[in-house]
C-alpha cells in the first residue's frame, strides 16, 4: 500500500491495528517454529532468502491505487512447500521489508502503510497454508498427483484472495469506495500472476526437495517473461488510462465551455454555474464522495443542470414578480427537458439522473417524478442544496439577494422536507471554508478557466445578450411615448445600460438659433450641459448633424471646452452619432466618458437611434417649447 493522498481515519487506523497484531502473532509463531528446524536445512532457507529479496525488489506497480507486485511470490511459494507456513510467512515478512524499504526511499511511506505491509502479507499467507493444509516437502514425500495440485491450487487461491482483499479493503477505507470495486478493478487479473508463480514454484523444489543452480537457470527465463510480460501489461493499461483520462477531460472542458457560454447569456444568473459547480464539488467530497465515476458525474451536472431553461420563455425566467402556477408549470418542464437533452449524450458516468431530479425533494413533494428520500440520487440531493442557496444569495428579477444568516436559515427550515438533513448539515458545517476560500482568492471565477475560454469572451456573449435585451424593451416601450422627451428619455436609459458612459445627451436644433440644445441628458456633471448651445456645424456635435456622420472618440474638451478634465469624472474621449428620420437629421446623440469607446458602442447607438428615429413622433419646430427657449434646463433622467 504506497497511497498517500488522503487522510487515514480512526476507522483504517483501527484496521490496520488489527492487522498488525495478528500479523505479529503469526510471524512470532513462525520464527519460533523455524529455530527448531533441523539445521541441514539452512543453506536451502538461505538460498530462499536470497532469491526472495532480490526477485522482490523488481516490483511492478498497479495503475491507478499505488500498489505494488513482483514475481517473489514464486519463491515465497517455495518456501511454503518446502518449509510450511513458517518458512512462507517468514519468507514473505521478509519480502515486504525489503520493498517497504524501497518505497519509503523512492516514494515516502506512512508508518501505517509500513507497518501494513508488514503484516498482511504474512497473516494472508499463514492462513491460506493453513487452511489448505501445506506440509513441509522435507518432512514428506507425496506424490504429484491431482490431490498435491487440488492443494497447491487451494493455497495459491486463498493466498491470493487474502493478501488483495486485505489491501483492497484498507485501500477501500482510505479513499471511501467500495472495496469490491477497487478489488475488482485492479486486483483481480492479479490472479494469473500468483498462478503462474504456484506452477513454477512447484516446478523448482517438489521433485529435488531443494533449491539446485541447475533448476534455477531452468526457470529464469520463464521468470523473466512472467516479470516482462506483466509490466508490459501494466504499461499498457496505464497508457490506455491516461488516454481515457485525457478525454474525459477534453469532454469536461467541452461539457464546462458550452455551460459557462449559456450561463453568460442569463444576465440574471450570471455565475449562477460556475459558483454551483466549485461549491457542490466541495459538499460532495465532505460527504466522502470518492468514486472517480460519481465525482465526474456530479461535476458535469452542476455545470449542466439548467440546460434545459432554454426551453423556458425569457419573460418567465426573469419575470419580475411571482409566478402564475401555469408559469411554474412551465418553468418545471427544465429539468426534464434538460434530462432528455442529456440522455442523447452517451456519457460515461449517470449524469441524466442528477439533472432530471435535482428539482425532487425529501418529502416527495418536488418535482418531476415525486421522488423521496433515498430513492433520489445523491448527487441530486447534493446540487439542490448548492443551488437552493447559490440562488438565495444571488440578486434575482423578483426580489434582492439573501443575507447569508438568512439563506441558512431558509435552509435549516427547508431540513427534512426539501432536502437531505445529513447533506444540509454537512455544508453548513463546511460554509466557512468555503468563502474563506472565496475570499483568499476572489477573482477566481473571473480568471481563465480550464476551458481555455478567458472573460473578455465570455463578457462578449454577456454583452450580446444584454444588448439584444435593450432591443426588444426599445421596440417595446418607444412607441408608447407621447412625445419626443419620453422618448429620448426612454433611449437614453436603456443605452446607458449597454454602452459605458459617464455622461450622454440627446441633442436637437434650435431653428432660431442655429444652435443645437439638450433636451435630454443622463449622468455625471449634468449642470455642466445647462444652457449648453453648439453651434450646428460646429465642435463635435454640430459637425455630426450637419454632415450625418458619427463622431468616435473625439477630444470631448472640444466640445466642452477645458472644463471636461477638470470634472470628478474626466471626460476625455466623446462620440457622436446622428439620428436620422427621411434623410434629415433630427437630433445627435452624445457619449462622453473617461475612457476609449470602440465601434459596438457606435453600433449600438446607430441602432438604437434608427429605432428612435422610426418610433417617436417629430414635433414641428415652432410647437417645440425647448425651441422657442433654448435656454430652458434640459431634461434629466436620473
Amino acid at each position: 500500500m504506497a497511497d498517500q493522498s488522503h487522510r487515514f481515519s480512526p476507522a483504517i487506523h483501527a484496521y490496520i491495528l488489527l492487522v498488525a497484531v495478528c500479523g505479529g502473532v503469526v510471524v512470532a509463531e513462525s520464527f519460533l517454529q523455524l529455530s527448531q528446524q533441523v539445521p541441514e536445512y539452512r543453506s536451502q532457507w538461505l538460498a530462499l532468502v536470497a532469491l526472495t529479496v532480490v526477485s522482490g525488489l523488481l516490483p511492478v506497480t498497479l495503475p491507478t491505487v499505488n500498489a505494488t507486485s513482483s514475481i517473489s511470490e514464486t519463491f515465497v511459494i517455495a518456501g511454503t512447500l518446502l518449509f510450511g507456513r513458517a518458512g512462507g510467512t517468514a519468507l514473505v515478512l521478509l519480502d515486504a521489508l525489503f520493498i517497504s524499504i524501497y518505497l519509503s526511499w523512492s516514494r515516502g511511506l506512512r508508518w501505517q502503510q509500513i507497518v501494513f505491509n508488514l503484516a498482511a502479507p504474512p497473516l494472508s499467507i499463514w492462513i491460506a497454508a493453513t487452511l489448505a493444509q501445506v506440509e513441509p516437502l522435507f518432512q514428506t514425500s507425496p506424490e504429484f498427483n491431482a490431490l498435491f495440485i487440488v492443494k497447491l491450487t487451494a493455497f495459491s487461491s486463498l493466498y491470493f484472495l487474502l493478501n488483495t482483499w486485505m489491501l483492497a479493503i484498507a485501500l477501500a477505507m482510505q479513499q471511501r469506495v467500495p472495496a469490491r470495486s477497487i478489488w475488482w478493478s485492479h486486483f483481480r487479473e492479479l490472479m494469473v500472476n500468483y498462478a503462474a508463480g504456484g506452477s513454477i514454484a512447484a516446478l523448482l523444489v517438489y521433485n529435488t526437495r531443494e533449491i539446485r543452480p541447475e533448476v534455477i537457470f531452468a526457470i529464469v527465463p520463464l521468470l523473466v517473461v512472467l516479470f516482462l510480460t506483466y509490466q508490459w501489461s501494466n504499461k499498457k493499461v496505464e497508457v490506455e488510462r491516461e488516454r481515457n483520462a485525457e478525454l474525459n477531460r477534453v469532454f469536461l472542458s467541452t461539457i464546462e465551455a458550452l455551460a459557462l457560454a449559456i450561463d453568460a447569456k442569463d444576465q440574471v444568473t450570471h455565475g449562477h454555474i460556475r459558483r454551483v459547480q466549485r461549491y457542490t464539488m466541495a459538499l460532495a467530497e465532505a460527504l466522502g464522495v470518492r468514486d472517480p465515476k460519481q465525482l465526474d458525474a456530479i461535476r458535469a451536472a452542476a455545470l449542466l443542470h439548467d440546460t434545459g431553461k432554454l426551453a423556458v420563455p425569457e419573460y418567465i425566467l426573469n419575470k419580475p414578480g411571482p409566478l402564475t402556477p401555469s408559469e411554474f408549470e412551465r418553468m418545471k418542464i427544465h429539468a426534464s427537458v434538460g434530462a432528455d437533452i442529456l440522455k442523447s449524450i452517451e456519457f460515461p458516468y449517470p449524469v441524466e439522473p442528477i439533472v432530471r431530479h435535482h428539482h425532487e425533494n425529501w418529502d416527495g413533494s418536488g418535482y418531476p417524478a415525486g421522488l423521496k428520500g433515498q430513492e433520489i440520487p445523491l448527487g441530486a440531493r447534493i446540487l439542490a442544496v448548492v443551488d437552493c442557496y447559490d440562488a438565495l444569495t444571488s440578486d434575482r428579477p423578483y426580489r434582492p439577494r439573501f443575507s447569508r444568516e438568512h439563506a441558512e436559515q431558509v435552509l435549516r427550515e427547508r431540513r427534512g422536507s426539501w432536502y437531505d438533513p445529513w447533506v444540509v448539515d454537512c455544508f453548513l458545517r463546511i460554509l466557512d471554508d468555503l468563502e474563506r476560500l472565496d475570499s483568499e482568492d476572489p477573482n477566481l471565477s473571473e480568471q481563465q478557466t480550464g476551458t481555455g475560454m478567458v472573460p473578455s469572451q465570455l463578457e462578449a456573449i454577456s454583452n450580446t445578450t444584454a444588448e439584444e435585451r435593450e432591443f426588444s424593451e426599445l421596440r417595446r416601450e418607444l412607441p408608447l411615448a407621447n412625445d419626443m422627451t419620453e422618448g429620448a428619455e426612454v433611449l437614453l436609459r436603456h443605452l446607458r445600460r449597454v454602452v459605458p458612459t459617464a455622461t450622454i445627451v440627446l441633442y436637437v436644433p434650435s431653428i432660431e438659433t442655429n444652435e443645437l440644445v439638450s433636451l435630454v441628458l443622463s449622468g455625471a456633471a449634468q449642470d455642466k450641459f445647462d444652457g449648453l448651445r453648439i453651434p450646428i456645424g460646429e465642435r463635435v456635435s454640430g459637425w455630426v448633424f450637419a454632415h450625418k456622420q458619427p463622431v468616435i472618440n473625439s477630444n470631448a474638451a472640444l466640445e466642452l471646452g477645458p472644463v471636461a478634465r477638470t470634472l470628478a469624472t474626466p471626460l476625455r474621449y466623446a462620440l457622436a452619432v446622428p439620428v436620422i428620420k427621411d434623410q434629415a437629421t433630427i437630433a445627435v446623440v452624445a457619449c462622453y466618458g473617461s475612457e476609449p469607446f470602440d465601434n459596438d458602442h457606435r453600433r449600438v447607438i446607430e441602432s438604437s437611434a434608427t429605432l428612435f428615429a422610426e418610433a417617436v413622433a417629430v414635433p414641428a419646430p415652432r410647437r417645440a417649447p425647448h425651441l422657442k427657449h433654448p435656454h430652458r434646463r434640459a431634461k434629466r433622467v436620473h
